[in-house]
């Protein structure tokens, strides 16, 4: 693809103003200016009126003054005592640094830099005078062009463009997090005492009703809870009988008062006995109606079974869980959030889950933790989902975008598109002539997933590159090897 890629450099429409016959200088009636000055008294290398293009430089350095249109630095109607006296001689327009120091436009000045100290390799300027690292960088500059050899050219080398859309959009935060089952909807059955397990009901995977037989075991320590129940039922009736002979006996005149009333705290006393054995048993899964040491371990709700270490023959200890039951329409997320950005979250903002598989889901922020977590540094937060159906899976890996900034129109591009060149972000618009492309200097905003904002560059309904766009961009860097098919001018 020899001659596939032309970057043409249109001559900047300018000279510097310090002298020649060019020079607005020459054509003023006036006291001439110190050497290096120009008609409006400052440097002429750098003067925003001579050189309208340097302008933004000093904009973006907060060097601006607003009501008289120049910098502040050069303004004298706000610094009565400001004087320049000296100036560049020379100045590279394209790279923004003296021409004598220029190492792109001189790259025979790079050895003498780096032997005496003074290089940013970074940037490969003198660090004296580094475009990038002091921001006087002007790249691109005015008229830079990017043109493929023909139309057919930009589907050769795949490039492709999107248009650049205003419309709302807002700050984001990335974080990352786990789909987990609701602790109100969620169980851990275990054994009552030590006890061996008799049979298991259900398996992994298997959807039970509220109620159903899950794990059957046998236990002496319920066979002792069902025995004190039997036990307590004989004195709670033997309780009974006892106070309804008494009451009969002092209707009659045959017993005192006081022998009805130690009857009815006996009955009291049986009664409260009885209630607690029955309720120990109700609690093993334990039926009253049985006998024996054997008990049943039953589904609290209808769920599904997430998890069994129950297997027939095994004995199991007091506490120890044989089975976890879930339902799985009741699941929500549970997000971590970094300490340093967790006072930004707040209940009800829009979050954006990115399951694996590429599948997500749109929800908003139920709760956000008090509590910083000191092993993760990390806030849970936490995000309710419509389960229906069980395809979301408790466990699984998670990232969310959440909209933390209001959302505002602006112009919103892939993030793909905008690339890094000469320490400024650029993006390259396509222009009406095909095959021919323009980079653009651009002020990036917030991000969200594979999208950022622009701030400034672009007014939006602009075509601009997305694939493609670093082979581009490689083609106007004068000491990048590019496509190795194109041509400088």
């Amino acid at each position: 693809m020899r001659s596939a890629l032309l970057v043409a450099l249109a001559p900047l429409l300018f000279s510097a103003c310090s002298g020649g016959p060019d020079s607005p200088a020459s054509n003023v009636a006036s006291a001439p200016a110190p050497a290096g000055l120009c008609e409006h008294e400052v440097p002429a290398a750098i003067c925003t009126q001579c050189n309208p293009e340097m302008a933004p430089v000093f904009k973006a350095k907060g060097d601006w003054c607003d009501e008289h249109g120049v910098p502040e630095s050069h303004c004298f109607r706000c610094n009565p005592a400001l004087t320049f006296s000296e100036a560049p001689k020379d100045w590279c327009k394209e790279h923004g640094l003296p021409e004598s120091k220029c190492t792109k436009c001189n790259p025979s000045l790079v050895a003498g830099y780096i032997e005496a100290g003074d290089y940013c390799r970074e940037h490969g300027y003198p660090e004296s005078a580094c475009p990038i690292c002091k921001g006087t960088s002007i790249f691109p500059p005015d008229g830079m062009r990017v043109r493929l050899a023909s139309a057919d050219t930009a589907g050769e080398v795949g490039i492709e463009t999107v248009v650049a859309a205003r419309r709302a959009f807002g700050r984001s935060l990335e974080v990352v997090g786990s789909l987990e089952f609701d602790p109100n909807r969620s169980a851990d059955l275990a054994a009552l005492d030590t006890s061996v397990v008799r049979s298991v009901h259900a398996d992994v995977g298997d959807r039970v009703e509220a109620n159903a037989p899950l794990v059957t075991l046998a236990s002496a320590g319920v066979g002792a809870r069902r025995a004190e129940l039997r036990a307590a039922e004989v004195a709670a009736s033997t309780a009974e009988s006892r106070l309804a002979r008494e009451r009969r006996l002092f209707e009659n005149g045959l017993a005192a008062r006081a022998e009805v009333e130690v009857a009815e705290r006996e009955a009291a006393a049986a009664r409260a006995n009885l209630r607690t054995a029955r309720a120990g048993l109700d609690a093993a899964g334990a039926s009253a109606g049985s006998s024996g040491g054997t008990y049943v371990l039953r589904a609290p709700f209808a769920g599904t079974l997430i998890e069994r270490n129950a297997t027939v023959g095994r004995s199991a200890e007091a506490g120890e869980v044989l089975v976890r039951l879930a339902d799985p329409k009741a699941i929500r997320a549970r997000l971590d959030l970094p300490e340093a950005h967790a006072a930004s979250v707040r209940v009800g903002q829009p979050v954006t889950l990115e399951l694996p598989g590429g599948a997500t889901r749109s929800a908003q922020i139920d709760a956000v933790g008090a509590a910083v977590d000191p092993r993760t540094r990390t806030v849970p937060a936490r995000v309710h989902l419509d389960a229906a159906g069980g395809a979301l899976k408790g466990g699984t890996f998670l990232r969310a975008r959440i909209a933390v900034g209001e959302a505002a129109p602006t112009v919103v591009i892939p993030q793909r598109a905008v690339q890094q060149v000469e320490g400024k972000a650029i993006v390259f618009v396509a222009e009406g002539q095909e095959g021919s492309y323009r980079p653009v200097a651009v002020e990036l905003g917030a991000a969200l997933g594979d999208e950022v904002a622009v701030r400034a560059g672009l007014q939006g309904g602009e075509r601009v590159v997305t694939t493609g766009a670093f082979l581009l961009s490689t083609e106007t860097r004068k000491d990048a090897i590019g496509a190795g098919c194109c041509e400088v001018e």
